[in-house]
Parts: C-alpha cells; sequence; structure tokens
C-alpha cells in the first residue's frame, strides 16, 4: 500500500510524494491514519528554511506535528502501552521524549527528543509527519483519545489551545481574579484567552494590530474583556488605567518577530508580576533591553515552547465542553496539494486573506 504525503524538499518548495506503508512493524511499534493535521507558526518557520538553517531539520521532511487520526494497525505491546485499540481515534503530542535519560527523568526537556514534522523522510518508512494519509507510531510516541464526534477541525486544535493552559496557567501561574494581558490575537494568543478564562482571571486584556481586528473581536467571543489596537491606543497607559495604577499581574507575549511588546510589557506587569514569553522573534536582540526593570520589580520573566501532556489533556477535555465557538477559530481546510497555500495563507502572503487556525486533510 502507498501513502501519499506532502514533501517539502527544499526551502519553499512541497510536492507531493508516494511513500510504502509498513506492513510490519518493530515490537512496541503502530500505525496511524491521519485524519487531519493543523498548521501553526512552526510550519511557516519550517517551510521558509528557518529550521533547516537552525539544524532542526533536513530535508527531504513531511511536515506537520498537529495530528489526528485513527489507530491503523498496533501489537499488544502498543495495546498496553497506549490503551487503545486498532479505529480508536486519538490526537498525538509532537514530540517523543526518550524517557530514560537524565533530562526525562527530571521531567525536562530530553536530550534525543524526538520530533515528529520535523524527521528526515530518508529515515525509516518516512512517515514522520502529519502532511499524509498515514504515520508511523514510534513507541515513545504519546497519543491522547479524541472524542469520535468532534469535527476535525476543531480536533486538531487540541495543539494551539494546549499552549493556551501551559503559558498561562502552568508557566505564568495565572491564578483566580489576576489581571492578564496578551499580546497578539493569533491562534495561539486566541487560546491563551481561553486558558485565562479556564483560570479564572478577573481581566483579559488582548492587544493587536489594525490589521488584526477581526482576531480582537473574536477574543471577545471568547472572553477577553478589553481588546486594544497597537498604534491608536495607548497600550501602557490603558494597561495602567484598567489595572488602577497596579499594572499586570501576568503578561503573556506570543507576537512573532517584534520585540517591543516586551519593552511594554516590562512596563505595564505589576511589580512582582510575571512576563512569559512565547512569541520567536527571528533572532532579534534589543538593544537598551532594561535589565534593571527586572531586578527592581522582581519580574518573573519565562520563556516557552512546545506543550505539556498536561496540558493537552485540558484541551482536549475543553474542546470536548463545547464551551466555547472554536469553529470560529478555523478559517479552511486545505488537502495535501494545497498545503502550500495554507502555508502561505498563516504567514500573511496571501492578499485578502488573515486566517487564525488551518488544517491539511489528506482528501479533498
Amino acid at each position: 500500500m502507498k501513502a501519499r504525503a506532502a514533501v517539502l524538499v527544499a526551502d519553499r518548495k512541497l510536492e507531493i510524494r508516494h511513500f510504502d506503508v509498513p506492513e510490519e512493524h518493530p515490537p512496541g511499534w503502530g500505525l496511524l491514519r491521519v485524519e487531519g493535521c493543523g498548521i501553526c507558526g512552526s510550519d511557516v518557520e519550517q517551510y521558509d528554511g528557518v529550521t533547516r538553517a537552525a539544524g532542526i531539520c533536513e530535508y527531504p521532511v513531511i511536515p506537520g506535528h498537529e495530528i489526528v487520526g485513527r489507530i491503523a494497525a498496533l501489537d499488544d505491546d502498543g495495546r498496553r502501552r497506549w490503551g487503545v485499540e486498532v479505529g480508536d481515534r486519538v490526537a498525538m503530542h509532537g514530540t517523543a521524549g526518550c524517557g530514560v535519560c537524565v533530562q526525562c527523568r527530571r521531567g525536562a526537556r530530553c536530550h534525543t527528543q524526538f520530533y515528529y514534522g520535523f524527521r528526515s523522510a530518508n529515515l525509516g518508512s518516512g512517515l514522520w509527519g502529519g502532511y499524509a494519509e498515514y504515520l508511523q507510531l514510534a513507541p515513545n510516541a504519546t497519543l491522547f483519545p479524541m472524542p469520535a464526534h468532534l469535527p476535525v477541525e476543531d480536533a486538531v486544535l487540541f495543539n494551539p489551545l494546549a499552549a493556551g493552559f501551559d503559558w498561562v496557567i502552568k508557566e505564568g501561574r495565572t491564578g483566580l481574579g489576576d489581571s492578564v494581558v496578551i499580546c497578539g490575537p493569533g491562534q495561539r494568543g486566541l487560546a491563551s484567552v481561553i486558558g485565562a478564562r479556564e483560570a479564572g482571571a478577573g481581566q483579559i486584556i488582548v492587544t493587536g494590530l489594525a490589521r488584526d481586528r477581526d482576531k480582537l473581536a473574536l477574543a471577545r467571543l471568547l472572553g477577553a474583556t478589553t481588546t486594544l489596537v497597537v498604534g491608536e491606543d495607548d497600550v501602557v497607559d490603558a494597561v495602567r488605567d484598567l489595572t488602577e495604577g497596579r499594572g499586570a499581574d501576568r503578561v503573556v507575549d506570543t507576537t512573532p518577530l517584534a520585540t517591543q511588546p516586551v519593552i511594554d510589557a516590562l512596563t505595564f506587569v505589576r511589580t512582582g508580576g510575571t512576563i512569559v514569553l512565547a512569541g520567536l522573534k527571528g533572532g532579534r536582540t534589543m538593544a537598551g533591553f532594561p535589565v534593571d526593570t527586572i531586578v527592581h520589580k522582581k519580574i518573573t520573566v519565562v520563556g516557552v515552547l512546545s506543550t505539556s501532556a498536561w496540558a493537552v489533556d485540558q484541551a482536549i477535555r475543553t474542546i470536548s465542553s463545547g464551551r466555547y465557538p472554536l469553529s470560529d477559530l478555523h478559517t479552511a481546510t486545505m488537502p495535501l496539494e494545497r498545503a502550500d497555500l495554507a502555508i502561505r495563507m498563516l504567514a500573511g502572503e496571501v492578499e485578502g486573506e488573515s486566517p487564525v487556525h488551518l488544517t491539511v486533510v489528506p482528501t479533498g
């Protein structure tokens, strides 16, 4: 049996290739029939060649790490390990640690972590990414039961929504009644709104650009108490006014590339508050970074990347609850043959398009 996949063969070049689907697997391995795969900012960076230049992946590679599908094959070892059967619907965590190194034992990032969507298609079956009809499951993969009734477009939101739980609650330590500022109304900024609301935040303030008005409206629909337009509103003064001069308890920066939100956050976070940095800046540095402000205000600054298993569990629970209009976060569903268009849309390269979240599916 052959499987179609969209393969990144060079910077900004995807092509459809066919792979042999393994008929036999080593003990403990399995096979997933992919239903859909979400697209996020790291897919854009991979498409542009940023991750290749950083040595994180090499071509050819099947992208995609926000994967939902159904178990197509597994053995008794897999059944015991994952607690699933053939036909079960699951979400798959995009990273897999070895489970035995010092870092894994400490609950830290594995030294030899396996990244789905970034492993070379020249290795083994090659089926290591979500832009494909099938994906091979390594024994250390982490699977999560996914309710069968959810549309695939809602189901693949487990990954960005998990980021909202991790960044706002687990790392940001947001508590009942806290004031939270979220910089950027992209998919993970909007997920952070849900995370803040689930934590019981008293104020949820979201900032964005003028071109983000539709996303800011969506932020309000999801539970933001205030939205501010950078360049039209004085964000620093507005946050001070909204918090009665105290400053925000928590600030989560999800903005890509822009460094000014970090400087602003240092200004309007309260003394003893927390700033969570989630938006990559493309290697940019900040001249005149006010280190003394961090010291004088006793600010906790946390860098975050990826998501935890705890957060994925919370995300799937929240999606299943139906409490939020998550379908409004979904912009379009694209077949494998149009994966390049989907990535360029998310990157803001397609005129007239300002998507929040897109899903790639094996069939049109």
